[in-house]
């Protein structure tokens, strides 16, 4: 019996420290070579610390502490529909490592494996929330550095800035996620947990690293973060009122739809008019700097393989047109890697199957966290799970931004208890 509670405390402080280092390690990571080798460090250092965790627990972890719950279940189904998608795929051993983005079968396990551990081991801690606060403050001021014309760490090629963007290369590239849209990505969700946490735990210092994040925000102008965050805003009222959840709830609707209605008369333009143009059924490829293309072009792809897609990491090979980007004038194809929606993305990759075990894990997830509200630590991350799932219908799921999603969800599943 001793043994088994020094094995259990020991599994849980291998799993505290991981869940640190993913907030602030992998967050800060830069590799040598800055944004050109950004994706490839980055993966690297995922890899080590992921492997070590796994390493470590397998010595420590007591067998009676892995336990079999929903959550469990429903990422195992995950797992499992990836390895049968990988099995059938007709593209090999592609499907191991995936493509450039490395997502292929190797990742998605190590996210089911680590997902598995965490929610059976780890204990709830504040202390998570400050790391987070930290990493966010030092990211977002390396990004406001670089949005000013400075490189500071010098992560641009010689000669090149953040301004450079679309010009001598295609896309932007700040702070300690490369792409503009990973870097908004963490700073959205980190936003929302952090603003929660104000209003819910009465943390009022945290509302200097928030706005901080959120100035940030503004600053890359990317547009996804700002629907993701106003969604959650609007859709977390019951979470962070829950006394008054029934309540919250109709306003939450009428808001939505007056928001849709506004919307729908807008005649302006950049991305809120081709928003309101959708809504009038006007539809046009190059909507969401090209995504609607994409996503046109995917719809054959989900066709053919409705049910085990084409093996995990194998989006790159299945013949999307490519996107052209123009400089001086001069066209330059570019490989579509991503479908640019992480569902319609692991929908083509994985199939419907994985795809359906996924989305019910991330619902039950947020089904708990609207439950359990009363409870900040379940307001704190149901905020950042509906902002991750509103802004993942235009991003992309990397290993630079899916840990802290996954990480979002084992703090939803986590047993109920005062942190």
């Amino acid at each position: 019996m001793h043994n088994g509670l020094r094995s259990r405390a020991m599994a849980e402080r291998v799993s505290y420290l991981y869940a640190c280092a993913l907030v602030t390690v992998l967050y800060l990571f830069l590799p040598y070579g800055g944004y050109v080798r950004m994706m490839e460090g980055k993966y690297i250092c995922f890899l080590a610390l992921s492997l070590g965790y796994l390493a470590a627990m397998a010595a420590v972890v007591p067998r009676q502490a892995l336990r079999i719950m929903w959550a469990q279940g429903a990422a195992g189904v995950y797992l499992a529909c990836t390895a049968l998608s990988a099995l059938c795929s007709p593209y090999g051993a592609a499907v191991l490592l995936g493509g450039t983005r490395r997502d292929g079968l190797l990742t998605q396990l190590i996210y089911v494996a680590t997902f598995w551990l965490l929610s059976c081991c780890l204990r709830p801690d504040r202390r998570l929330l400050y790391l987070t606060a930290f990493s966010v403050t030092l990211g977002s001021l390396l990004t406001l550095a670089q949005t000013a014309g400075y490189d500071p760490l010098r992560l641009y090629p010689a000669g090149l800035s953040y301004h450079d963007g679309d010009a001598a290369y295609a896309g932007f590239f700040a702070g300690t996620s490369g792409n503009v849209d990973f870097t908004a990505y963490l700073l959205a969700l980190a936003a929302c947990v952090l603003l929660a946490a104000v209003v819910r735990e009465r943390l009022w210092w945290l509302a200097a690293p928030a706005a901080l994040s959120l100035w940030t925000l503004y600053r890359l102008g990317v547009a996804a973060a700002w629907l993701g965050i106003a969604c959650a805003a609007v859709w977390g009222l019951a979470l962070l009122f829950p006394q008054k959840r029934r309540w919250m709830l109709l306003l939450s609707a009428a808001l939505s739809i007056a928001a849709l209605l506004l919307l729908r008369c807008y005649d302006g333009g950049g991305t809120l008019g081709e928003a309101a143009r959708l809504l009038r059924g006007e539809a046009e490829g190059g909507f969401g700097s090209g995504r609607l293309a994409i996503w046109r072009d995917c719809l054959p792809l989900v066709r053919a393989r409705p049910l085990l897609g084409g093996g995990p990491g194998t989006f790159y090979l299945r013949g999307v047109e490519p996107f052209v980007w123009y400089r001086d004038g001069a066209a330059t194809p570019v490989d579509i890697t991503a479908a640019h929606n992480e569902y319609l993305h692991l929908l083509v990759d994985q199939g419907a199957l994985a795809l359906s075990a996924y989305l019910a894990l991330v619902l039950g997830a947020l089904g708990r966290c609207f439950r359990n509200a009363r409870e900040a630590r379940f307001a704190l991350c149901g905020m950042g799970l509906l902002c991750g799932s509103v802004m993942a219908c235009f991003t992309i799921s990397t290993c630079i931004t899916a840990p802290y999603f996954w990480l979002l969800i084992v703090m939803s599943v986590l047993k109920c208890e005062k942190t």
